[in-house]
């Protein structure tokens, strides 16, 4: 299983830092989006004789120097500190990279962990429920800084403008629209069909000519 996630109080203070460095940075953005890119922290294991789900890397056996590997039918001996790279599709219309390091060894599987870029194109936010029982899960922070009127990445809410209720938004049907500094706005449903994608987001500033957002993206790639 490709599965993280993060600590949730230290990640809030790591998504707020990051928010404060976009400050300046307002994207302007229509409902759909041609591409959509996310650098997430994840971890992941190989048992002994299985393959990195969907991937050419396969934990042939284990020896006192490190680990064997098979990539792409190649023996590679690993050891703790090491790199193990994939560039690859998990779905149609995606592509994954997997920057990996080897953590820890043992006779019945490795531990990896590093980053996973994720590649979504052809984004069509699709408001729905979401199906959270994906091998392929990736999980980490975002923050945006989103333009007046424009969309929330990967979402179909746009920012309307600075009220005296708050920040006021669009397409959030029957729910209150608005959003004072430090409220949370939540989103879940499809990117493309089988990507699906949890916002959970804070407000961190707002004023006439954009709203800046951080919190954490949870993506699904799957049925």
């Amino acid at each position: 299983m490709l599965h993280y996630r993060p600590k949730r109080a230290a990640l809030t203070i790591t998504v707020l830092l990051f928010a404060m460095a976009i400050s300046g940075c307002l994207s302007h953005s229509g409902p759909n989006a041609e591409q959509l890119t996310y650098n997430l922290p994840t971890t992941l294991s190989i048992e002994r004789g299985a393959a990195l789900f969907s991937t050419n890397i396969v934990y042939e056996s284990f020896s006192e120097d490190g680990v064997w590997l098979l990539i792409d039918g190649q023996r590679a001996l690993k050891r703790k500190g090491d790199s193990v790279s994939w560039t690859g599709s998990f779905r149609p219309g995606t592509e994954t990279e997997l920057d990996l390091r080897v953590i820890w060894t043992t006779e019945e599987k490795v531990d990896l962990a590093g980053t996973a870029k994720v590649t979504v194109n052809n984004v069509v936010p699709q408001k729905r429920g979401i199906v959270s029982t994906s091998p392929i899960t990736f999980s980490g922070p975002v923050a945006y800084g989103v333009a007046r009127g424009s969309f929330i990445p990967g979402t179909t809410l746009s920012y309307v403008g600075a009220t005296e209720q708050g920040a006021q938004l669009a397409g959030t049907d029957a729910e209150y629209p608005y959003r004072q500094i430090g409220d949370s706005i939540i989103w879940e449903g499809t990117l493309r069909d089988g990507v699906y994608l949890r916002a959970e987001l804070r407000t961190v500033q707002f004023d006439d000519n954009g709203l800046r957002l951080a919190g954490i993206a949870t993506l699904w790639l799957g049925e």
